[in-house]
């Protein structure tokens, strides 16, 4: 049986929770913040975790990844399409498209239109597959890790143009794939080099990293006025993008690794595919409709930003308790597990 990181799945709990604060109401500048850096640390968690040897060729790559990651973004996708019918029936959405247009569209899967409407975060586990498989093409046709930086640098590189010139959104988010590839290298790397690197993880380096990555995020949002934000193409000036997510990485990795163990967050980050798909359209949506029935109006302390967002992403992890449970036991299928089986949490990074 794998041996678990305690700290990784943490941290990918940590990481979760400010995912669903991202998408809950909070205020501008909170939310700018968050965005700076909490999308790039999924996908070097993810790097974190690759392991080449476990691929010989590429056919097994494409087998046990399509297990892992394909089969729970299309089962979740049809759950979240469910979902979206009942509330098109109810008249709770803002449609008038085709109603087919999402479930083919689950396959499409382009960002910011009609076809991926129903379907919330998932977007990042076609992004992650697209992703996962760059980087093992990249590192079957580098070798070498020189060669390797230099392809990521360059496949970087060429996302961070199309992305310039106003290039939209592909299917299975290639274009943010493109970029996103070099954080998942950079958590690849830093796996090998670890020992060599954590000597450098100590309060001094936690402070800095935090400064680098508050001050290039505020400039890049003042002198840009984007806000980093992989789903709407958004990244600002390309320089203080990348020193703000490697700056937030770095403060989020330290900060991680010397907080005491949390079964709490642990428990979110073995999960965290079913917190991903789940919360935004569904929970979210719950949530909303019992606030404005019975606590809204009876609560001032609610109409407060910040509380409102720590509210909906605290009820959202308990809630989603009970939902975890199920399909862990009784729908494993969902997490790319075939036949019913009681064992260990599947999560969207475990390779």
């Amino acid at each position: 049986m794998k041996k678990r990181l305690d700290w990784l799945d943490a941290g990918k709990g940590l990481g979760m929770l400010l995912v669903m604060m991202g998408h809950a109401d909070i205020t501008e500048y909170l939310k700018t913040y968050i965005y700076t850096f909490h999308m790039p640390l999924f996908f070097f968690l993810s790097g974190y975790l690759f392991k080449i040897e476990k691929y010989p060729n590429l056919k097994v790559f494409l087998i046990k990844r399509t297990k892992s990651l394909v089969l729970p973004y299309l089962c979740f996708s049809l759950v979240a399409y469910l979902w979206f019918l009942v509330v098109y029936y109810y008249g709770k959405v803002d449609y008038h498209d085709n109603l087919f247009t999402p479930l083919i569209g689950t396959f499409i899967d382009i960002r910011k239109s009609n076809w991926t409407v129903h379907s919330g975060a998932l977007w990042f586990v076609a992004c992650l597959f697209c992703t996962e498989l760059f980087f093992y093409l990249i590192s079957k046709i580098g070798r070498t890790n020189k060669k390797i930086s230099f392809l990521l640098i360059l496949l970087s590189v060429i996302g961070c143009i199309y992305n310039k010139m106003g290039g939209q959104p592909l299917p299975w988010s290639i274009d943010v794939a493109m970029i996103s590839v070099g954080f998942y290298g950079i958590g690849y790397f830093y796996k090998e080099n670890r020992e060599k690197l954590e000597r450098f993880i100590n309060f001094k380096t936690f402070i800095f990293f935090l400064l680098v990555n508050t001050a290039a995020g505020y400039f890049n949002y003042v002198l840009t006025g984007d806000r980093v934000d992989f789903y709407n193409s958004s990244l600002g000036n390309i320089l203080l993008f990348y020193m703000a997510a490697f700056s937030g990485i770095g403060a989020f990795m330290i900060g991680i690794k010397r907080i005491k163990r949390s079964q709490a967050l642990q428990y979110i980050g073995k999960n965290s595919i079913i917190y991903l798909a789940l919360h935004q359209k569904i929970i979210f949506f719950l949530i909303s409709l019992v606030m404005q029935k019975y606590v809204l109006d009876n609560v001032d302390l609610v109409d407060i930003p910040v509380i409102k967002g720590l509210l909906y992403t605290f009820t959202a992890a308990f809630v989603l308790v009970p939902a975890v449970y199920i399909i862990n036991h009784y729908l494993p299928f969902m997490l790319g597990k075939i036949g019913r089986e009681k064992s260990r949490n599947v999560h969207m990074n475990i390779s």
